[in-house]
C-alpha cells in the first residue's frame, strides 16, 4: 500500500499568489511612501525658501528704515542746534541709502504682487531725502527755523509703509509656517499608517512563509518517508528477483546436467553398442560380400564414431566436465586451448593459481560467460587476438574476455542480442557489474565482476 503524497502544486500555487499580492500590497506601500515623503520633503523645501525669502525682504526695509531713522535724528539735532556734529550720522545714513535702496529692489524682483508697494515706498524714500536735504541747507543758509513738518509726514508715511509691508511679509511667513507644520503632520501621520501597514504585511509575509517552510518540511518529510519505502519495497523486489534468476540458473544447469547424464547413459551405451554390432557384422561377412559392403560398413562406423564425438561435446557444453572434476581455473584453461586449436587463433591466457572462497554456482557462472563470448568472438568477431583474464581481490572475482575484431556500435545495437542479456542476467543475479565496450573496427572488450559469497 503506497502513500500519497500532499497536493503540493495546489498548496506552492496558493502559497504563491498570496505572496505576490502581499508583495504588490507592500509595493504600493512603499512606492506611496516614498512619493509622499518626497513630495512633502519638496513642499517644506519650497516653504523653507519662501520664509527665508520674506525674512531677507524684512530684513531689507528694517534696514532701509533704520538708515532713514539715523539720517532723521541727525537731521533733527542738527536742526535744533546747528552743531555740525549732527551732519556725520546723516551724511554716513545717507551715503548708505542707495545700497538700502538696492537691497529692497532685489529682494523683492521676485515679488510681481508687491512691486507697487516697493514702488511707493522708495518714493516715499526718495522724498524724505530730499526733504531733510532741503531741511540742511536751509538751517545751513538762514540759520534755525521751525519745526520740519513736511519731514515729519514723510517719515511717518514712510515707517507706516514699512510696518504694513513688514507685518504683511510677516503673516505670510507665519501662514506658510502654519501650513508647512501642517503638511509635515500629515506627512508624519501618512508616515505611520504606511509604516503600520508595512508592518502588518510584513508580519503576513512571515507567517505565510513560516507556513510555507513548515509545508514544505512536511512534504520533504513524506517524500523521504515514501522514498525509502520504495527504496526498500525495490531492494526487497531485487532480492527476490535475485533469488528467482538464481533458481532458474541453478533449476537450468540441474536439467543440463540431468540431460547431459542420460546423454552418456542411454544415448552414449546406444551408440557404443551399435558400433560394435557393426563391427562384429563387417568381421563375420563372408569375404566376397564384405568386399561388396565393406564401403558402407566402414561410413557406418565413421558416422556411429562421429555420433559419439557429438555426443561428447554436447555433454561438454550442457555439463563441462573438467570444471566438476578440476575446477575453475583448469576449466578455463582447457576452454582456451581448445578454441585456439580450433580456430586458428591467439589465445593470451591470464589465469591465477587458485581463487579462495569462490563456490560451485559462481564458477559455472563465470565458465558460462566465457563460453558465451568465444561463441560470439568464433561467431562474429573476425578475430585474430582473443585474451582472457581472470583475478580476484577485494571480495571480487573480475573476467575480462577482449578481441581485436570487427567490434560493434554499443550504443546502436540492441544488447540483448549474441547472449550479452544472458551474461549480464548472470552477473546481475549476484549483484555484480557487468560492462561491455566496442567500437566498431576496434574490437571488443567484456568484463564481469561477481562478488564472492
Amino acid at each position: 500500500m503506497s502513500t500519497s503524497a500532499p497536493p503540493r502544486a495546489g498548496h506552492d500555487g496558493t502559497l504563491g499568489k498570496r505572496h505576490h499580492v502581499l508583495f504588490a500590497l507592500g509595493m504600493a506601500f512603499v512606492i506611496t511612501l516614498l512619493v509622499t515623503n518626497t513630495t512633502q520633503s519638496s513642499m517644506g523645501l519650497e516653504a523653507v525658501d519662501g520664509i527665508r525669502s520674506q525674512s531677507e525682504q524684512i530684513d531689507s526695509v528694517e534696514h532701509l528704515l533704520l538708515r532713514l531713522l539715523d539720517a532723521e535724528t541727525g537731521v533733527r539735532g542738527y536742526l535744533l542746534t546747528g552743531e555740525p556734529v549732527y551732519l556725520e550720522p546723516y551724511e554716513s545714513a545717507t551715503t548708505a541709502l542707495p545700497k538700502a535702496i538696492e537691497r529692497v529692489r532685489q529682494t523683492f524682483a521676485n515679488r510681481p504682487s508687491d512691486q507697487q508697494r516697493v514702488t511707493t515706498l522708495l518714493a516715499l524714500v526718495d522724498a524724505k531725502r530730499e526733504a531733510m536735504s532741503e531741511a540742511v541747507a536751509r538751517r545751513t543758509l538762514v540759520g534755525a527755523q521751525s519745526n520740519d513738518l513736511v519731514g515729519r509726514v514723510l517719515m511717518d508715511e514712510t515707517r507706516q509703509h514699512i510696518g504694513k509691508l513688514r507685518d504683511e511679509l510677516a503673516g505670510e511667513a507665519r501662514a506658510s509656517l502654519e501650513q508647512s507644520k501642517s503638511r509635515f503632520g500629515l506627512s508624519r501621520t501618512l508616515g505611520n499608517v504606511f509604516a503600520t501597514c508595512t508592518m502588518l504585511l510584513m508580519l503576513a509575509v512571515f507567517s505565510g512563509t513560516r507556513r510555507e517552510l513548515e509545508l514544505r518540511e512536511r512534504i520533504a518529510t513524506l517524500q523521504a518517508s515514501e522514498k525509502r519505502r520504495l527504496e526498500d519495497q525495490v531492494a526487497l523486489r531485487t532480492a527476490e528477483l535475485s533469488d528467482l534468476a538464481r533458481y532458474v540458473n541453478n533449476a537450468r544447469e540441474a536439467e543440463k546436467q540431468r540431460l547431459a547424464r542420460e546423454l552418456h547413459d542411454e544415448l552414449g551405451a546406444l551408440l557404443t553398442a551399435a558400433k560394435l554390432d557393426a563391427g562384429w557384422m563387417g568381421r563375420r561377412l563372408p569375404a566376397e560380400l564384405r568386399a561388396q559392403w565393406q564401403e558402407r560398413l566402414d561410413r557406418l562406423q565413421r558416422s556411429l564414431s562421429e555420433g559419439i564425438a557429438l555426443k561428447r561435446r554436447i555433454i561438454d557444453d550442457l555439463r563441462p566436465p573438467l570444471l566438476n572434476e578440476m575446477g575453475l581455473i583448469e576449466a578455463m584453461r582447457a576452454m582456451c586451448e581448445d578454441f585456439a586449436l580450433g580456430n586458428e587463433l591467439d589465445v593470451e591466457v591470464t589465469l591465477p593459481d587458485s581463487i579462495a572462497g569462490i563456490d560451485e554456482e559462481r564458477s559455472l557462472a563465470l565458465f558460462r560467460i566465457a563460453q558465451e563470448a568465444f561463441t560470439n568472438i568464433r561467431k562474429y568477431a573476425k578475430a585474430k587476438w582473443v585474451g582472457l583474464s581472470l583475478s580476484s581481490n577485494d571480495g571480487l572475482v573480475t573476467i575480462t574476455i577482449s578481441d581485436d575484431g570487427i567490434g560493434f556500435d554499443v550504443a546502436g545495437t540492441a544488447l540483448d542480442r549474441h547472449g550479452i542479456a544472458g551474461m549480464r542476467h548472470r552477473v546481475q543475479t549476484y549483484a555484480g557489474r557487468f560492462t561491455v565496450e566496442s567500437t566498431p573496427g576496434q574490437g571488443t572488450r567484456i568484463r564481469a565482476e561477481i562478488p564472492l559469497p
